[in-house]
């Protein structure tokens, strides 16, 4: 067996060498991993103690733990302990970083002096404060696995002994201090951790859970004794100790530079109550998007019916052997100054759902389905299950064996103990449904479609009252290039208007909004502002995704983290546009509901911005809103179950930079 100190330089040696052999799969370059940020924390961990003692003189007049050919044994005992303490790490951009910490470090052992007959014992109690610096290193190939090694200090606060003259005996002498310890030593450690973010406290703040792996070893916890064969470093009283543990921390990180919101023109404000914000440059972009939608795997059934809703799209036999969803993608191009194209063309893939489902299982022969029917009354549930089976046994010729059919009870996965009792026939119409449930998960691929459009939010107009003023309601007027248009009236302090229809079959106009506002005693004051618009004659393409969540689900964003940072990050340029707009039903609050949409927005932004640090792409704009339940060109409609779930959303929106 190789000597001590040597185990201790190949177990250093190897974590270093370890680290920077993933490190160099990387770039050499400083590539920016993430955002500079700090990090505070605890580490808790339970550590395993394997002490050498070398030549000792701790009981009686002669040396203990001499081995018979006068060398200093391996191990001669083991024990375990705690290790407990805090820490602040600094992490840059690239690949390294700092850390520090003070720990309270437990190094007991019983140690076995196994050159005497009968054999003694020594139960040894050897506890430290250390104060650990440490140097990171971070790699690509298992992203979150980082490595660290450094040295550290250790001061003394404990360290006694009980010793047995035969450790197979109970008796024993009484606890006794260590004679001659060194009450500041010194070790080097290193280890592995891998870092889990489980919360997002807001856009520059995080909590994350470590669990780490380390080897640490503290030299010359003893003064030596004056023996040919000893040392000072190796040969007294030394632990090797192996450590596995967690990490609590709160990562506070550098706001984000170069990822900058999308630039708006200056904000013209109408005297001290009113201001508008235009679209970048005043400029209408028409776009070619090509969208990704997906497909709720729900059909809902109307309250004391057991057919199919008219809504819903069915189809013959003869018209379902020639149905291929790709028919659906195609949107018609319609008007493209209407806001509700969009959200009605979408809606009309979604009501074909029985009939992309029967496409997609008969062009996969070997998926299972599982239709799972749901009813608040129970009793029809299985009905309507079987109907959906039918349907898709009689008119797409899938196997009937392939379906199984079964019932939840009437559970209401849409609702919540503090939905308002208003709503509870609205929870229930959506709880009246049966639910698609297949063996492979490929099989809710979203549809992708593609459509021009003028209408998008990012060509919004902003108009807000200043919330100074006491206003019961307010409206909008909008006169030019021979046309008038009127919006409101409005409840609420900011109001969103498309103008697309004021720009139809025109390059540039000039208008005037005339904003009526009416106090709380019916008094009415009017406000103007001039502004200029101009259409972008040049198309410019896009990237349209739509993420729906359950109703009130809890960290809603994070179900969708992997597909934002693998494939709508991976498609967006340095010189693109990034809009990204949430939304809500109508059930709750409008204020509880704004609050829950900007916060999903804000949290899919800062993944997007955090992996577009981490692929350097550094100046890509990027702005996230939230709507809430007010009526914009992306709301759907609130009357059906499947239109309320489909506003619980966030639509992430990549516009060709120029």
């Amino acid at each position: 067996m190789k000597s001590f100190r040597q185990k201790i330089v190949f177990s250093f040696i190897f974590t270093f060498v370890f680290a920077m052999f993933f490190q160099s799969t990387t770039d050499a370059q400083e590539m920016k991993f993430r955002q500079q940020a700090w990090r505070y924390g605890l580490n808790l961990g339970y550590q395993f103690n394997s002490a050498s003692l070398g030549w000792q003189y701790l009981h009686g007049l002669d040396p203990n733990f001499q081995s018979p050919e006068d060398e200093i044994d391996y191990v001669d005992g083991t024990g375990n302990g705690i290790y407990l303490g805090l820490f602040g790490e600094y992490l840059s951009e690239s690949w390294w970083g700092f850390q520090f910490r003070v720990s309270y470090d437990v190094r007991d052992a019983l140690v076995i002096d196994d050159t005497r007959t009968p054999i003694p014992s020594f139960d040894t109690k050897m506890s430290y404060l250390t104060f650990e610096p440490l140097f990171r290193v971070d790699q690509h190939l298992i992203p979150n696995l980082n490595f660290y090694v450094g040295p550290f200090l250790a001061y003394n606060l404990n360290s006694t002994f009980v010793y047995k003259a035969d450790k197979d005996e109970a008796a024993e002498q009484p606890e006794k201090d260590v004679p001659d310890v060194v009450m500041l030593t010194w070790g080097v450690q290193g280890g592995l951790a891998y870092d889990i973010r489980i919360s997002d406290l807001d856009q520059n703040s995080s909590l994350y859970l470590s669990p780490f792996f380390e080897t640490s070893w503290i030299a010359n916890q003893r003064e030596s004794i004056d023996e040919p064969t000893q040392n000072s470093v190796g040969d007294v009283w030394t632990t090797m100790t192996y450590r596995i543990g967690v990490r609590l921390s709160m990562e506070n990180r550098d706001p984000v530079e170069g990822v900058a919101q999308v630039s708006k023109s200056p904000t013209p404000t109408v005297t001290n109550k009113v201001a508008i914000e235009m679209p970048t440059d005043n400029t209408i972009v028409t776009k070619n998007v090509k969208g990704y939608f997906p497909i709720h795997p729900y059909v809902f059934f109307d309250k004391g019916s057991l057919d199919f809703p008219r809504r819903y799209i069915t189809l013959t036999k003869s018209e379902a052997t020639n149905f291929n969803e790709s028919d659906l993608s195609n949107f018609e191009k319609g008007d493209l100054t209407e806001k509700e194209t969009n959200v009605n063309q979408l809606m009309v893939a979604y009501y074909n759902v029985m009939n992309v489902y029967g496409d997609r299982m008969r062009k996969n022969p070997s998926v299972q389905l599982t239709l799972r029917g749901s009813d608040p009354e129970e009793k029809e549930a299985e009905i309507q299950a079987n109907k959906v089976k039918d349907y898709l046994v009689n008119n797409f010729d899938i196997n009937p064996d392939r379906i199984a059919v079964i019932t939840d009870p009437p559970y209401a996965p849409s609702g919540s103990d503090s939905t308002e009792a208003k709503s509870a026939g609205l929870i229930n119409d959506e709880n009246r449904r049966v639910k698609f449930v297949f063996s492979n998960s490929d099989m809710y691929k979203p549809l992708v479609y593609t459509i021009r459009d003028e209408t998008s939010i990012d060509n919004d107009m902003l108009f807000s009252i200043d919330n100074s003023v006491p206003f019961r309601s307010w409206d909008i007027t909008i006169t030019g290039e021979g046309r008038t248009m009127y919006f409101g009236p409005y409840s609420y302090s900011s109001a969103r208007i498309n103008p697309a229809e004021l720009m139809r079959f025109l390059e540039n106009g000039k208008y005037n909004a005339k904003v009526s506002i009416t106090d709380r005693t019916g008094k009415i004051t009017s406000e103007n502002v001039s502004f200029k618009l101009t259409k972008d004659t040049e198309l410019r393409n896009a990237s349209r995704y739509l993420m729906i969540f359950d109703y009130n689900q809890a960290d809603a964003v994070r179900t969708y983290e992997t597909t934002i940072r693998n494939d709508i990050v991976k498609g967006i340029g340095n010189i693109d546009r990034v809009i990204i707009h949430g939304h809500s039903d109508i059930i709750g609050t409008p204020d509880g509901n704004l609050k829950l949409s900007r916060q999903r927005a804000d949290e899919t932004k800062s993944i997007i911005v955090d992996q577009l640090r981490k692929d350097n792409k550094t100046t890509t704009n990027v702005t996230a809103i939230g709507l809430g339940e007010r009526k914009t060109q992306y709301t759907f409609d609130n009357k059906y179950p499947e239109g309320r779930m489909y506003n619980r959303n966030v639509f992430v929106e990549i516009v060709e930079g120029r």
